[in-house]
């Protein structure tokens, strides 16, 4: 019987329980089907809506951000009313990756200029936001800026917001000056002046250069293609790199100011008339505008080819009544976006395009905007963004910063319950030295050089000296923190100053009942972490004196916490106290993250015992495990290993049980969730060393074990040299069905490397072998569950670090562990697993 007419007799719940496993090329056959399929099909192809660029290739050159796909999903929109109420999540990002925090997005201001600029891209996003009544979340990930404003003021426009407000906003790798700020004056492409974001519930600021400070000569932004641009690599998120057209940060700036020379020079009829005038009137912007222009009038011409038609309002943008390409650039051009100017440029810009540039730095902006959301706000997030004002030593940028901190510690939300800074990174992530979450501000002598800006502003001082605690103390329904450890605490003395006291016990006191979910971090070290911090420098004495005070002031006190994650340069030995300190707390999920396996090392005293070559890997500093302690405690039973217990903290590495047991000890009985990631020292995947069965032994214990994610190792050595990029080529070509690399030309059997690649790390093999190698030490009854254990084995190869996961399900078969099934391997950006991140993450 054919399935479409059963589908009629379905319940409607059942009807969507199907709809809902299909993905979208399935829904988007089925709706070609009948009128009926169409209907029950189009809701769900429409609910999720993403907005993405591509790359292509023209004889003349090459358009690395062509919105062509993106203006066919608005003009759909625009037109389709129907179709635009479906959509309920909208997301946009480039197709490129997003830039590696590491590395290059200290570099990128994320101020390129000449992406999507043409104004009937904007004007279709104001009449396709229009139509989306239903729509209540925004992702902006690596969005293209003019994008990224249309879409901030067309959403959060003051009179749409109060019919249907965004209820969810994701920042990500942008910047959102100007489509964040709640007032202008004026808006050249017509968007929305008047913007208001009350009803929003979450907001995540993830990667975002929150900088006041002046950027350098090298710093650089995407480009539209070859014509200008200056080809550049960079990472592809995959362990190796790619190649795409960038210009300078400093010549885009540039360009504004010689065009105040050029207008002088001519003669004003240059404004109107012919769209693309003769060479002797090209002025700077035009030039700097030149490819995006040409490309943007290509796409238009396709389109019309193509019979995509504008929306009947929008007969003003039609391609022969555009305005001419000087002032399509000088309305595309936002002047200067990124806070202080190179000295030599601040005055020559500040008033040329003034009623086109932003008012307002982004870091202000942002306190503004989570102002005007304090009445629904739950949810706020600051995810790695770049913020350290210490190495600016100009009293404007410090004083800007200490506005903003204010500003941000002054807010009050009534119905907050989550407040998340993560900043465990790189040294642009850290906050300014001397604040803290649960003491005085350092701001006295010893410290004020770091806030320059405040000499001779005694009330100013002292308004910043408590800010922190005064939040805290008026958002006392608070289920999820994150902070960074170093920052809850100063150095000096064991209890807080007399004064305050009082007020910072009966904060920690009411955390210890209402918090279920406590993230912290410190930030990460390139050599990894050591078992314990014995440095007599100054910086690190102090470091460890505050972290340690976290453990024993406030991690202590914790009793309803269900999850926690210590992440970045944490000595074990302190993340063990976390873990004793935390013992009264029903712990469901345990996440450690750090560069050196955070489970212990299984590679031996400078990576001795590994029997496989790991040159590239700094080995020379891993310490060793007291071997004799871990075949002792390893096999033993929680209960074995404490009897009786109190806590009282106890530092260093001494001969004893290993990380693994001390969580099992206190946590067995409660955890659904284990995570487990770094790579110097993690568990060898083919070749494990002696040591590492008794440092996993553990997990056997863990009978209520739902997920399992871990760092393990291989290496991919042969012939005398590593093969990564090899081995991530054959992932990403044995997933492709368009590829032909895997497809062998004779009979033969393969050999050599070939064979190596087929019987060692083939994803079906590797599931096989992850199984065999995880399995035996998982808990029995743990795999007898319906599904078993869900477990991701995370590996890191290439050049460049790429993360790839291999997700499996272990369960107990008749005579030996068993797949249930497996995915991947998969990289961080390939799109299911994207997708899922973002879907699932907490506090969102």
């Amino acid at each position: 019987m054919p399935i479409l007419p059963m589908l009629y007799q379905l319940p409607e719940e059942l009807m969507q329980e199907v709809l809902e496993r299909l993905g979208q090329s399935d829904l988007r056959s089925l709706q070609l089907v009948s009128r009926w399929a169409y209907a029950i099909a189009a809701p769900l192809r429409w609910r999720e809506v993403e907005l993405v660029d591509c790359r292509t290739q023209y004889e003349d050159g090459f358009d690395d951000h062509d919105d062509t796909p993106l203006i066919k999903v608005l003009l759909t929109l625009a037109r389709k009313p129907e179709l635009a109420a479906c959509v309920q999540v909208l997301t946009h990002r480039c197709h490129l990756p997003p830039p590696s925090i590491f590395q290059e997005l200290p570099q990128m201001p994320l101020a390129s200029q000449t992406l999507s600029a043409d104004p009937r891209t904007i004007s279709l996003i104001r009449h396709a936001v229009r139509n989306m009544v239903k729509l209540h979340t925004l992702h902006i990930i690596l969005g293209h800026p003019n994008l990224n404003d249309a879409l901030l003021r067309c959403c959060f426009d003051k009179r749409r917001t109060k019919i249907n407000p965004v209820r969810r906003l994701w920042l990500e790798n942008c910047r959102v000056d100007k489509g964040c700020a709640l007032s202008l004056n004026s808006h050249p492409p017509g968007l929305p002046l008047e913007l208001d974001f009350s009803g929003v519930e979450s907001v995540r600021f993830r990667r975002l250069p929150l900088s006041f400070g002046t950027y350098n000569h090298d710093d650089f932004v995407y480009s539209r293609g070859s014509l200008n641009g200056v080809s550049r690599k960079l990472e592809d998120g995959a362990g190796s790199t790619y190649r795409t057209t960038v210009n300078l940060l400093v010549s885009e700036q540039s360009a504004g100011a010689s065009q105040l020379d050029w207008r002088d020079n001519h003669q004003t009829s240059v404004y109107t008339g012919d769209a693309n005038p003769a060479p002797s009137v090209v002025s700077p912007l035009s030039a700097l505008f030149k490819e995006a222009n040409l490309y943007d009038r290509r796409i238009w011409e396709a389109l019309s080819a193509s019979g995509y038609l504008l929306p009947h309002d929008m007969p003003l943008l039609e391609t022969g009544q555009l305005p001419s390409n000087v002032l399509r650039s000088e309305t595309a051009y936002r002047g200067e976006w990124l806070g202080l100017l190179p000295q030599h440029l601040e005055e020559q810009v500040l008033h040329a395009f003034g009623e086109q540039r932003e008012t307002l730095r982004l870091p202000q902006t942002v306190s503004l905007l989570c102002n005007s959301a304090s009445s629904t706000l739950r949810s706020l997030t600051f995810d790695w963004v770049l913020i350290d004002p210490s190495f600016s030593h100009e009293t404007a940028t410090q004083s800007h910063w200490i506005r903003v901190f204010s500003g941000l510690f002054s807010l009050r939300l009534p119905h907050l319950r989550a407040f998340q800074l993560r900043n465990a990174v790189v040294a642009d992530t850290k906050l300014p030295y001397d604040l803290f979450l649960l003491d005085h501000a350092g701001l006295n002598t010893r410290s004020r050089r770091h806030f320059i800006g405040l000499h001779g502003q005694p009330e100013q001082i002292q308004r910043l000296d408590t800010m922190c605690l005064e939040f805290m103390e008026a958002h006392g329904n608070l289920q999820c923190l994150a902070w960074p450890m170093e920052h809850f605490f100063s150095e000096s003395g064991t209890t807080a100053s007399a004064d305050i006291a009082p007020r910072v016990s009966a904060v920690i006191d009411t955390l210890g009942r209402t918090l279920v979910d406590l993230r912290v971090d410190a930030m990460y070290s390139d050599i990894g972490e050591f078992q314990s911090d014995t440095s007599d420098s100054q910086s690190h004495s102090v470091a460890r004196r505050r972290r340690r005070r976290f453990i024993e002031r406030f991690a202590s006190k914790m009793t309803k916490l269900t999850s926690i994650k210590i992440e970045g340069g944490v000595p074990r030995d302190e993340r063990r106290e976390i873990i004793r300190a935390l013992h009264a707390c029903p712990l469901e999920k345990i996440v450690l993250i750090g560069v050196t396996s955070t489970l212990g090392n299984t590679w031996g005293e400078r990576g001795e015992d590994l029997g496989e070559p790991a040159s590239h890997l700094r080995v020379p500093r891993l310490q060793g495990e007291d071997k004799e302690a871990v075949w002792k405690y390893g096999p033993a039973k929680p209960e074995d290993i404490l009897p009786d217990f109190a806590f009282e903290a106890n530092y260093g590495w001494p001969a004893g049980p290993p990380m693994l047991n001390v969580i099992a000890a206190h946590h067995a009985s409660t955890v659904t969730e284990l995570k487990f990631c770094g790579y110097q020292g993690a568990p060898a995947l083919f070749a494990p060393t002696p040591l590492t069965t008794p440092l996993l032994s553990a997990l056997k214990h863990f009978h209520n074990l739902e997920r399992l994610v871990i760092s393990l190792w291989f290496s991919t050595h042969f012939e005398g040299s590593p093969r990564d990029l090899d081995v991530i080529s054959y992932w990403l070509n044995s997933r492709s069905p368009a590829s032909t690399a895997l497809v062998r030309v004779t009979d033969e059997e393969p050999e050599g490397w070939e064979k190596e690649l087929k019987t060692k790390y083939a994803p079906d093999v590797l599931a096989r072998r992850i199984t065999s190698f995880l399995g035996p030490l998982l808990s029995e009854q743990a795999k007898a569950r319906r599904g078993g254990v869900n477990v991701r084995a995370s590996f890191c190869l290439g050049s460049y670090g790429g993360i790839f996961d291999v997700d499996l399900n272990v369960g107990r078969g008749a005579l030996a562990d068993v797949c249930l099934g497996f995915k991947g391997p998969r990289e961080e950006l390939e799109p299911e697993r994207r997708r899922t991140k973002l879907d699932d993450r907490r506090w969102f």
